[in-house]
């Protein structure tokens, strides 16, 4: 019998997000694409519901369970200290951290779910502009947008964790006089 440690790859961001061990890879990646209720199983409903499917791709071959675990442990810990986000077990923390890390997933898809395109909204994500543009503020954005700005955050860096553009973020800096 022999055993491969697989990646599997975001297509919107082609970078592996998580990395598993399996004798039987197949049915694992059709475990997978199905989506479970794994932190890894979230992303992968997530890319679904943008029209995407997850790449998957075999990073080593081993004869035995053993070398193949500590393989997996091996990538894993490799492309966290190369700054990938994995949302392996191992890689996200304790059982509190997964928790947390699934409420948000679970929520964002959510999220998700509940958006019905418009063809200026896919324009709009066509063009690299966030669904959020133009929406109005609810007050956790202006709170998240205050502690951002207090710890002097880039205005294009808000803009990606709000969802918003840079401009809008300007524009409710200087409003709120910030």
């Amino acid at each position: 019998m022999s055993y491969c440690v697989y990646g599997i790859i975001d297509p919107r961001t082609d970078m592996i997000f998580y990395v598993g061990q399996t004798s039987r890879f197949e049915y694992r990646k059709a475990e997978h694409i199905e989506g479970t209720d794994q932190l890894s199983g979230f992303v992968i409903k997530q890319m679904r519901l943008n029209g995407f499917v997850p790449l998957f791709v075999v990073l080593e071959t081993h004869k035995t369970e053993t070398d193949s675990l500590s393989a997996e442990i091996f990538w894993i810990e490799l492309l966290r200290g190369r700054g990938l986000e994995m949302v392996n077990a191992q890689a996200v923390g304790g059982y509190a951290a997964r928790r947390d890390a699934r409420d948000r997933l679970s929520a964002t898809l959510d999220e998700m779910s509940q958006i019905k395109p418009t063809p200026q909204g896919l324009r709009d994500l066509a063009n690299g502009r966030s669904l959020r543009r133009n929406k109005p503020w609810t007050a956790a954005e202006i709170k998240r947008l205050k502690g951002m700005l207090r710890v002097n955050m880039p205005h294009d860096s808000i803009a990606d964790a709000l969802q918003r553009t840079p401009a809008e973020i300007r524009k409710k800096a200087k409003s709120l006089k910030l």
